[in-house]
């Protein structure tokens, strides 16, 4: 019985990766899906169905003009995690920066003026061009500022949200572009309030139908200041001028200026919530949101380092992350894995994941489906 190419498209959009790497190698029809819109649209959706990633990328950050990102298959996901060569080779590029990823997709900026939208599992690239007032900037300058930009991608679309201004303010602008509209707008009379505080565009986290961003802690805001302690800003995706600041726990506060002080949110699946977790002289502290309305955090974990039974002498963590509620922490060498969820075997024991390469006092990981 002869069947469809969106019939056949449906079915092979539930193949792992390495299966699809491989069928393409073997025909035409094959070799021309990461051009099938309607593939591609139903291997994303199918995507969101796999809860857990199978891959991860590491990347060094505030390090602009040699980014360098190493690709790591988790333990045991060795056979699915099958993203083409060519794909690693372009992400580890030390032109090519991560800017954000949103299930299983990953947003790129590319020698400072050039944007794509990466399905790596499917070697799938889209072009995203720079909204109007930055297009001005790279004609008359040759160059783009650094901006920030988070994505949000789901079956029905994926977007790009782009914050800034046009001059220094508390106020930011916000520029939203749709994939499957294929253009930008701006929120109108929708600026986002950002207090004074620089924001941590990089981790954004959604929830109760909002974006969140946690702001630095560093001591450069005089006590006397709204502003002075560490916070988490939202901003409503469909009502853009209902900002909301959201205070962290008060124990979270408490020492937030020291030096060795690091916090950033991430999204906590067990509840459809948020956790904060905070690294501070080699102490993680681990709070969960469980009321959104009130702000009631609380605390589920505080362990040193040394107590989770890191055996690395004098260990330096350069970086973290929380996904599928388990803390994913980097030393100088190493990625390791500490879960947080009681009824899970894999709760309060650490697990080596991978030894690596990024020689930068901050590295960042990208977690990704790519089964």
């Amino acid at each position: 019985m002869a069947i469809s190419n969106d019939e056949l498209s449906e079915i092979l959009s539930w193949l792992p990766s390495k299966a699809i790497h491989k069928l393409k190698c073997c025909s035409k029809i094959f070799s021309e899906l990461s051009d099938n819109s309607y593939f591609v649209a139903k291997q994303v959706e199918n995507s969101l169905k796999k809860d857990c990633p199978s891959c991860f990328f590491v990347q060094r950050r505030l390090i602009s003009f040699n980014n360098y990102a190493e690709f790591h298959p988790l333990p045991g996901e060795e056979l699915s995690s099958g993203i083409p060569k060519d794909v690693i080779r372009f992400l580890s590029g030390s032109t090519i920066k991560i800017l954000s990823s949103s299930n299983g997709l990953i947003l790129c900026r590319n020698n400072q003026t050039e944007l794509f939208i990466i399905n790596p599992t499917i070697n799938s690239f889209l072009h995203v061009p720079l909204p109007d007032h930055l297009q001005t900037l790279k004609q008359q300058w040759r160059i783009v500022p650094d901006f920030n930009m988070t994505m949000v991608c789901d079956s029905d679309d994926c977007k790009v949200f782009l914050f800034d201004n046009e001059f220094w303010g508390l106020k930011l602008d916000c520029h939203v572009y749709s994939q499957k509209e294929g253009s930008w707008s701006k929120k109108e009379k929708k600026c986002f309030s950002a207090g004074s505080r620089n924001l941590k565009f990089e981790n954004a986290v959604i929830c109760n139908g909002a974006i969140h961003f946690i702001s630095d802690c560093s001591p450069y805001i005089a006590k006397h200041i709204t502003y002075f302690r560490p916070y988490i800003m939202s901003y409503d995706m469909a009502n853009g001028d209902e900002n909301r600041l959201i205070r962290i726990p008060k124990e979270a506060r408490m020492g937030s200026h020291d030096d060795s002080c690091d916090m950033n949110i991430f999204k906590w699946s067990q509840s459809q919530s948020m956790c904060l977790v905070r690294l501070r002289k080699r102490v993680f502290t681990v709070w969960i949101l469980t009321n959104y309305e009130s702000c009631w955090w609380r605390r589920i974990l505080k362990v040193r380092v040394r107590g989770m039974g890191l055996m690395e002498q004098n260990p330096v963590i350069i970086g973290f992350t929380v996904l599928d509620d388990d803390i994913d922490f980097a030393t100088e060498t190493k990625v390791y894995s500490y879960g947080l969820i009681p009824t899970s075997e894999k709760y309060m024991v650490l697990s080596e994941i991978c030894e690596h390469r990024c020689d930068s006092r901050f590295v960042s990981n990208v977690r990704v489906r790519c089964r």
